[in-house]
């Protein structure tokens, strides 16, 4: 699985409303519920999941990117994401101080352990891409966010 899959149009939250950590992950869980591409009951589970991962360290991996995410959750079926802009940022607890923008939400069942790592991958080449993190954090149109995700994957073609 790639970017442009995983995050398609349907997967975005170009104007997410949340103005902290929690309220944006919960943000993008109610997201996917509304897609229906998860169970409302698992949300309290997938929160839960995210934030013990977050005990570890932080998902806000600077440059105003966060990628909150869980592995092995058992009520996730294969891999699911969602990518949000917050235009105004998020304070995050973000590695470098700054607030996010910029969020990607993966999540993945046991059995999708490797899709999930790929997609990791593909986000971190997007961080290490200053330029297409500018447009990021200010294109609110899907296609043109779609082509700069179809950029990331092709290097991993």
């Amino acid at each position: 699985m790639n970017l442009v899959e995983l995050y398609s149009a349907s997967s975005m939250l170009l104007e997410l409303k949340a103005r902290d950590k929690q309220s944006a992950n919960e943000e993008m869980l109610d997201h996917l519920v509304g897609e229906g591409r998860l169970a409302e009951g698992a949300v309290k589970n997938v929160l839960k999941a995210i934030k013990k991962r977050e005990e570890h360290s932080s998902t806000g991996i600077g440059k105003g990117l966060a990628v909150p995410h869980a592995k092995g959750c058992a009520v996730v079926d294969g891999l699911l994401g969602v990518y949000a802009r917050s235009e105004e940022g998020i304070p995050y607890e973000s590695v470098d101080g700054e607030l996010v923008h910029l969020l990607f939400l993966v999540l993945s069942s046991d059995e999708a352990a490797d899709l999930h790592l790929g997609i990791m991958k593909r986000i971190a080449t997007l961080h290490r891409d200053e330029k297409s993190l500018r447009y990021l954090a200010t294109s609110a149109d899907p296609k043109q966010i779609i082509e700069i995700f179809r950029e990331a994957d092709e290097q991993f073609s």
